[in-house]
């Protein structure tokens, strides 16, 4: 028995006479996490949003359970059981949990919107998604991997059979990747179909069942997951061997100061920063989004 969701066949896309998919082809079962990898521009992104329907292909064509699938907008995607994470999430700070969930489709009563219905239809949903905030809690003031578990929330309001998630821990820390992990684990579990965007190499082959690679918008590669490690991995994405990694490099370290930074602090921002940095020398500054590092340089 066939259980393929989702396949899609011979895809192409060009934007102003150049082409950035060249005839992707692939399928995707229920209850299966697909890894989509590649570098920067081989048009992973420009895939999804043509299944999210954020765009439209040129050739090709797609079907969900073996019918025509030509999605002309997102909501088109929705209905047919699709989600599409964006890296940048779709949310209003402004705005309550409750609100971001139900925005599209308030829940109404005598041409009023049933506040009682929309609290309780979001407290369980939240409890869903193992995240113990108060449906009245604005976006604001969650955290980064907080709002990544709204949007899982608001798709599973939707009923969605498929799951695209577009590098969905680059702003978090480990132990919210860890939650969201988990709870990837338990939509699966469900039947929920996903596609998973990363180039956290390792995460790919933790949580996905096959891989797909995509360089120069041509398909170089597919299979189950099993079959493919990290370096294999990297050189079909890039298309040559690669025997160092992180080839060694020579430090220039002169003793000519050009900034020192002493004590640095600016209140609820960054609190007693302090370093030297020499000629010739490269200062990295690392942490997650709302860790002061803008707040520093400027």
């Amino acid at each position: 028995m066939n259980d393929s969701f989702l396949r899609v066949e011979e895809i192409g896309k060009s934007f102003f006479g150049v082409q950035v998919l060249k005839a992707v082809s692939f399928e995707l079962t229920a209850g299966k996490t697909l890894g989509l990898v590649g570098e920067n521009g081989a048009g992973k992104s420009t895939l999804m949003n043509i299944i999210g329907g954020n765009l439209q292909a040129d050739s090709g064509s797609m079907t969900i359970d073996g019918k025509l699938y030509a999605p002309m907008t997102p909501r088109d995607a929705e209905g047919s059981g699709i989600a599409f994470i964006h890296q940048e999430l779709n949310l209003f700070p402004n705005l309550s949990v409750s609100e971001n969930l139900f925005l599209t489709r308030f829940p109404s009563r005598f041409g009023w919107i049933d506040q009682r219905v929309m609290i309780r239809r979001t407290a369980e949903l939240l409890k869903q998604v193992g995240l113990n905030v108060s449906p009245k809690t604005r976006v604001s003031n969650l955290s980064a991997g907080e709002r990544q578990l709204v949007e899982i929330a608001k798709a599973i309001s939707h009923d969605s059979r498929l799951i695209i998630l577009d590098e969905p821990t680059t702003s978090l820390s480990s132990r919210e990747s860890a939650k969201l992990f988990s709870l990837l684990a338990i939509l699966k579990s469900q039947g929920i179909a996903m596609i998973y965007i990363s180039h956290a190499l390792g995460d790919v082959e933790r949580l996905c069942d096959d891989v797909a690679v995509l360089r120069d918008g041509s398909l170089v590669g597919t299979g189950p997951i099993a079959e493919f490690g990290c370096a294999r991995l990297v050189s079909m994405m890039v298309g040559r061997e690669m025997e160092h990694p992180f080839p060694e490099r020579a430090r220039l370290m002169l003793n000519e100061k050009r900034l020192e930074a002493r004590h640095i602090s600016l209140p609820g921002i960054v609190h007693n920063i302090s370093f030297e940095l020499h000629a010739g020398e490269v200062l990295g500054v690392g942490g997650l989004m709302g860790s002061g590092r803008t707040e520093l340089a400027r």
